[in-house]
């Protein structure tokens, strides 16, 4: 069995308030968009702040990608490095006990893939083995998981980390006044998650852990449309369907209904469901079509209010802060699922060990 052992997290020095974000977007989109009208977006996301690696002065000028991309190898390799660092801290595990390490990013791109700049920052062991993975946006942070789970029941003496790094504030176009990247700009953020995975041999070293028991992914055909980038000069410009909240009531509820029926369980029976908060509307439709309990949300909507929407990272922040919570208990389930472009849906059913 493989098990989470502890998360770690970062996010870059800029901590910036919504209603100042939400007086920058009615200055820019002013004229192109009924504004006034679309303003209340901001506050119904129920998000307080956010973080940027970037100035607000930044955001101003329109940027060619390439030199948005600098931004992200520069910075996104630092923030990686702080995450990293967190949790090897957290776990008191040195770096070159690590096996593999599975990258996740969307929002920047990099040959060699950023772990590998990784070392010549960390001590890693060199014969460490590298997955980077890009393009599963939102679902990436759940799909490294259930991946790096994949490989410790294979290697059980082994340990595993998993690194989903976003700059999301970085795709921000500054002369694209859709209503798309209005809503993305009420919405996304920056932030690095990571987490530090054991085979089974190895996990009964941490008194406290969370087993990763069994996993879905699920790829619905003809929904290409719904979310994701569309590559132009001026960056990774914003896929983003309003249909996102009606296809979590429609589509994902019956998958995770008979994910959960497969192992005899209900939703009543998740003590915490940690899924990612891609924004408020998605959480409530979650809430509402599953039936769950507002203690079940409440690490998704703490850290959407404080975080906004990191894409992958996000839900290595609901883990975080889960796990520094005091609702751990003893053989309660946990639910983790997360959307992305695909259209897609990851998941894992995991159980609390330990107190």
């Amino acid at each position: 069995m493989p098990y989470i052992i502890d998360v770690g997290t970062a996010v870059p020095d800029n901590k910036v308030g919504q209603d100042d974000v939400r007086q920058f977007a009615a200055r820019i989109f002013r004229g192109a968009l009924q504004v006034d009208r679309l303003l209340p977006v901001f506050r119904n996301t129920r998000i307080s702040e956010r973080h940027f690696c970037v100035d607000d002065d930044w955001f101003e000028t329109e940027k060619t990608f390439s030199e948005k991309n600098s931004v992200y190898l520069e910075q996104g390799v630092k923030l990686a490095e702080r995450a990293v660092r967190d949790v090897l801290m957290r776990t008191d595990i040195p770096a070159e006990r690590i096996g593999h390490i599975f990258f996740i990013s969307s929002t920047g791109i990099s040959t060699p893939s950023l772990d590998a700049h990784l070392f010549n920052r960390i001590s890693l062991n060199p014969s460490v083995m590298r997955t980077p993975i890009w393009g599963l946006g939102c679902s990436g942070g759940v799909a490294g998981i259930v991946r790096a789970a994949d490989w410790l029941r294979a290697y059980p003496d082994r340990l595993a980390l998993v690194v989903a790094l976003e700059l999301c504030g970085l795709t921000f176009i500054r002369g694209d006044l859709s209503k798309s990247n209005f809503v993305a700009s009420s919405l996304f953020a920056d932030g690095c998650g990571a987490v530090v995975m054991a085979g089974d041999s190895q996990a009964s070293r941490w008194a406290r852990r969370i087993s990763v028991e069994s996993a879905s992914s699920v790829t619905w055909p003809d929904t290409l449309d719904i979310m994701g980038w569309k590559i132009v000069e001026t960056g990774l410009k914003v896929i983003f369907s309003r249909s996102i909240p009606a296809v979590v009531t429609k589509a994902a509820r019956p998958v995770i209904l008979d994910f959960l029926h497969s192992h005899g369980l209900y939703p009543s029976d998740i003590a915490h469901f940690l899924a990612h908060p891609g924004g408020q509307k998605v959480i409530e439709a979650y809430r509402d079509s599953l039936g769950l309990e507002e203690h079940a949300i409440q690490s998704m909507q703490q850290v959407l209010s404080k975080f906004g929407n990191m894409s992958s990272a996000t839900v290595l922040f609901v883990l975080t802060h889960f796990l520094d919570s005091n609702r751990f208990r003893q053989d309660d389930l946990i639910f983790s699922t997360a959307l992305g472009p695909g259209f897609c849906s990851e998941a894992f059913l995991g159980r609390c060990e330990g107190n």
